[in-house]
């Protein structure tokens, strides 16, 4: 794992924005952090930095120049970027296997019947997730029913898995993904029963944790992410409750999700970083 480098502090009236530019048509993945009355640029990673001071300095000095049209991405270096965040690559190919497997075997089909018989006189009592035991509750976060379902979860884990691992390590995103995956498909079990699967309630518990801490640490995600998604989220609900069945989505897993992620965001301890001194 990488830790990010903090790079320049500027005042709140520095305008910025030539720099962001130049370092987003780079491929350079960064944040600008105001927190004290002041800007924070941090760098996802730290070998960026002795290049990144060379533009700093040109641009302190009036000389940065536009940055060129982007060229095609080289593919090894795409795989070299993957392969910082091996935890993230390894369940995006996870995902993509299980959805494949699903494609030519029926063998999953009977995940979607967990604890069927106990629903839903019995989803009031503790013991019966405990009798499904946590695999079960669990594994339905694997499963993707259509090409459409597993394309849009993988982009957001894309989103927000990377970053997690990049800037906080490999525990804290296996934490959100077994915790959030089992609370939300808990809860949805408990809402709507068994016959459900997909990974969002992790992608969303994710999003509950980048959206807490996103002020104190530089996550590479848009700081309008969580209050979009939760709005998209509460108006989906709205209406399926006018309309039930409109959108289709497992409501519980989104919401048991969210709030694991909160709380785990909130209880789990941020990393500190060096500051530098001021450029």
């Amino acid at each position: 794992m990488t830790e990010p480098a903090l790079i320049l502090v500027a005042e709140l009236d520095v305008d910025l924005s030539p720099v962001t530019k130049h370092l987003w048509a780079e491929r350079i993945a960064h944040r600008v952090v105001e927190q004290d009355d002041r800007q924070y640029l941090y760098l996802a990673d730290a070998a960026d930095a002795e290049r990144v001071k060379d533009w700093l300095q040109q641009w302190q000095d009036g000389e940065l120049q536009a940055p060129s049209p982007t060229e095609r991405a080289d593919p090894r270096q795409q795989l070299q970027t993957w392969l910082q965040t091996p935890v993230s690559f390894v369940f995006l190919l996870l995902f993509i296997a299980v959805f494949i497997w699903m494609q030519v075997s029926d063998s999953w089909q009977n995940w979607l019947t967990t604890g069927a018989d106990l629903w839903p006189q019995q989803r009031l009592q503790l013991s019966t997730y405990l009798d499904i035991g946590l695999w079960a509750l669990w594994r339905p976060t694997l499963l993707h029913f259509s090409f459409m379902h597993i394309l849009f979860n993988s982009l957001w884990w894309f989103i927000l898995a990377r970053p997690i691992e990049r800037h906080d390590g490999v525990l804290p995103l296996l934490a959100l993904v077994l915790i959030c995956g089992l609370a939300g498909n808990a809860v949805q079990w408990w809402y709507a029963g068994p016959s459900f699967g997909g990974v969002s309630g992790v992608t969303m518990g994710m999003l509950g944790w980048v959206g807490l801490r996103l002020r104190r640490v530089p996550y590479a995600v848009p700081t309008m992410l969580l209050p979009v998604m939760v709005g998209w989220m509460v108006i989906s609900v709205a209406l399926d409750t006018v309309i039930p069945g409109t959108s289709g989505t497992a409501h519980g897993a989104h919401i048991g999700g969210l709030i694991s992620g909160f709380l785990l965001a909130a209880l789990w301890p941020v990393k500190q970083s060096q500051s530098p001194p001021e450029v």
